[in-house]
């Protein structure tokens, strides 16, 4: 069983459900689900997740301004985003907001949980 608070902001019910909660909680860790970079941001104070995944075309906030928001407040947990968006620029901007992965959608469960577990080893050997 995994302890580890996982915070999945997507505005899609469907993939935020079948393809990131269902499959993280299965695995045993605990998920705070959020519609929308806003709600995110809301849900990571009130709840302070060890890891977050966002989608980043979303409505509100999308996931650029919802990664940069918790940068700015000194966040620093990993961040793994899983898009469908598979532009060069946008894997960029990603990787200067310093996001831990970059999941390309549609992915396996297989390869959500490696990198979810990838994600939370950096975190506990020091190496984010």
């Amino acid at each position: 069983m995994n302890s580890e608070k996982i915070l999945v902001v997507d505005d899609s019910r469907l993939s935020r459900r079948r393809f990131l909660s269902g499959p993280l909680k299965e695995a045993g860790y605990e998920v705070i689900e959020a519609a929308d970079g806003q709600e995110g941001l809301d849900a990571f104070d009130e709840h302070t997740p060890d890891l977050v995944i966002s989608d980043l075309l979303m409505p509100v906030m999308d996931g650029f301004e919802f990664i940069a928001a918790l940068r700015e407040k000194g966040i620093t947990q990993p961040v793994i985003v899983a898009t469908a968006d598979i532009q060069e620029s946008s894997r960029k901007k990603v990787d200067e907001l310093g996001c831990f992965g970059f999941l390309n959608k549609p992915y396996s469960k297989e390869t959500l949980l490696e990198t979810v577990e990838n994600a939370i080893e950096s975190v506990s050997s020091g190496a984010v």
